[in-house]
């Protein structure tokens, strides 16, 4: 995981000298503590602030420069953000064997090096094989041309910005580059670019469409294509564990770790694990909220060393602006739940350089409380709809959490649930299974698929009702922060912020928004707030669960341990 800058400029048009690229690529600096480095041409430049996970050592640090590895990427030049997974088997792929050039380092990015020689200048021919989270840019001098691409979900975050005299910038982060653009946007998800085509979309999965004719799923190959995943991402030189909040999600995630590490003998490569213990686990929350009482439970049953991070409301309140600048959001539902996420991954990364989580479940699954209210009369259509609006969102919404909390802290997190080859296997399931209706609750069939004693899940936990982190974390927690906010934002002030694009409904909102605009001025525009306010804003139903300020009564859910393990 690492923070990338690309730069480029017109023939004949002066490029940013290198003291500034490698200043604003340090911006970045949290993202990739373990080195730091740009590569300067007349025409482009590239930065790379990199964490080291695939190969730790010097000889794979970035920016790839194709002549300094071998003479048959000569001309070429990468710098590339994320994993892939499958670069061992791209390694073989016929094509590039066939260029007869042996990897140089072990790590997957440098394939990206032999793709592009493989397959030539057609980025559609050699992006969609990449498997993994990715965002990344690469140059090739002799032609002149370059290709960006993102990942199929974007896991990976990738800024777009253009200057009135042509100059493009790509960047990991929109501090990065935002006050040196004149515009600037999100690179789509699934996308590539380059200046002949502009973006083209390469991911355009068959079930993504109203009328989509699917081929059955079977229980085994969706609880046979988590496990692959989670194991996919099992693949590190460094120090590993698990983000283990005690809901649903997470708890599956570190049970497979654990079945998947005794059943193959997978290394977690932490010498500072306690004898009879597998590897780190790590939450978050206030005293004795729910998610500090279900992850304890959890991590005793599995036998983790694990990890607590008790805040309090008063520190976390303080951290407010810092928060803002890191998630580089205004978005309040987001905010609330990034400021636990904050903590915790200050905590994880004093003892691993990696993190497996569970988000992107509950979009899968239809896991949030405003599902309850969703048709069960009409075979899961309109339930599907929304898993799949709120999947395309993910990228803006609990991703961009993910990834802001976690490298601000020089922390890498992967995603099994989003594993492309996994949700093409979810968005094939009868949706009408997801329904909560028949005393089911929600992700019923999730819960059942791991149910056995084998993934030594026991039914306190595997069936506790799903709790938002801004929930789970403690019971107190959104009326806190609301009432911090009020506190500090007058009528006057809240009147003149509606004026804004995506003009704030409350004062909680007109906070944030506030410190926004002073640390990112001009740049609110492409913030994606939630349809209504709320994540279920946009559904197709309407939902008896919330308001634009959250959910209508935070206690109306009780996510305690509902039985003794």
């Amino acid at each position: 995981m690492c923070g990338i800058i690309a730069i480029f400029d017109r023939e004949g048009s002066p490029l940013l000298v290198e003291s500034t690229v490698k200043a604003l690529s340090q911006r970045m600096t949290t993202r990739g503590p373990d080195h730091s480095a740009v590569y300067c041409q007349p025409t482009y430049a590239l930065g790379h602030e990199r964490l080291s996970i695939m190969d730790p050592t010097p000889t794979a640090n970035q920016p790839l420069v194709g002549s300094a590895l071998h003479t048959t990427f000569g001309g070429l030049s990468a710098v590339v953000n994320g994993e892939i997974y499958n670069f061992k088997e791209l390694l073989g792929d016929p094509k590039v064997a066939a260029l007869g050039v042996p990897p140089s380092t072990g790590s997957d990015s440098e394939v990206v090096l032999h793709l592009a020689r493989a397959y030539g200048p057609d980025p559609a021919a050699w992006v969609p094989l990449l498997h993994g989270m990715f965002a990344l840019v690469l140059v090739d001098e002799a032609t002149g041309e370059y290709v960006a691409a993102r990942d199929s979900v974007g896991i990976k975050p990738l800024y777009f910005g253009t200057t009135k005299s042509g100059r493009q910038m790509f960047a990991s982060e929109l501090k990065a580059i935002h006050d040196h653009c004149d515009s600037v946007q999100l690179f789509p998800p699934g996308h590539y670019y380059t200046k002949a085509t502009g973006f083209v979309k390469f991911y355009s999965p068959p079930w993504d469409a109203d009328d989509a004719d699917l081929p059955p799923v079977t229980d085994d190959e969706v609880r046979g294509g988590l496990i692959e995943a989670v194991r996919l991402r099992m693949m590190s030189d460094v120090p590993y564990g698990a983000l283990l909040s005690g809901g649903l999600d997470s708890c599956i995630t570190c049970s497979v770790m654990k079945k998947l590490a005794e059943e193959q003998g997978l290394d977690f490569h932490s010498t500072d694990v306690p004898k009879g213990k597998l590897f780190h686990t790590f939450t978050v929350g206030m005293g004795n909220s729910p998610d500090i009482m279900a992850a304890r439970a959890m991590a005793k049953v599995l036998g983790t060393e694990h990890h607590e991070r008790i805040f309090t409301a008063e520190e976390a309140l303080a951290l407010i602006p810092t928060i803002v600048y890191r998630s580089e959001t205004y978005e309040p539902e987001l905010l609330r739940s990034c400021i636990p996420n904050y903590f915790l991954a200050e905590l994880a990364s004093k003892y691993v350089k990696m993190v497996l989580t569970g988000e992107g479940a509950d979009e899968l699954f239809s896991g949030y409380q405003y599902f309850f209210d969703a048709p069960s009369d009409d075979g899961g259509k309109a339930l599907q709809k929304e898993n799949r609006r709120i999947f395309s969102h993910l990228h803006q919404a609990n991703l961009l959490r993910a990834d802001r909390m976690t490298m601000s802290h020089g922390l890498e997190a992967r995603v099994p649930f989003l594993d492309t080859t996994f949700v093409d296997i979810a968005m094939r399931i009868d949706p009408d299974r997801k329904v909560i209706k028949d005393g089911r609750i929600e992700k019923q069939m999730l819960r059942d698929l791991f149910s056995s004693a084998e993934y030594a899940l026991p039914s306190a936990l595997l069936y506790r009702t799903k709790a938002m982190q801004c929930e789970g974390v403690g019971s107190n927690w959104v009326e806190a922060i609301q009432s911090h906010c009020e506190s500090l934002v007058s009528d006057e002030e809240f009147e003149a912020a509606q004026a804004k694009t995506n003009p704030p409904a409350t004062k909680e909102e007109a906070y944030y928004r506030g410190i926004f605009d002073e640390m990112y001025p001009r740049m609110d525009h492409f913030v994606h707030v939630w349809e209504g306010g709320c994540r279920s804003g946009g559904a197709a139903w309407a939902s008896k669960a919330y308001t634009r300020a959250g959910l209508v009564d935070p206690h109306s859910v009780n996510h305690e341990l509902q039985a003794p393990l």
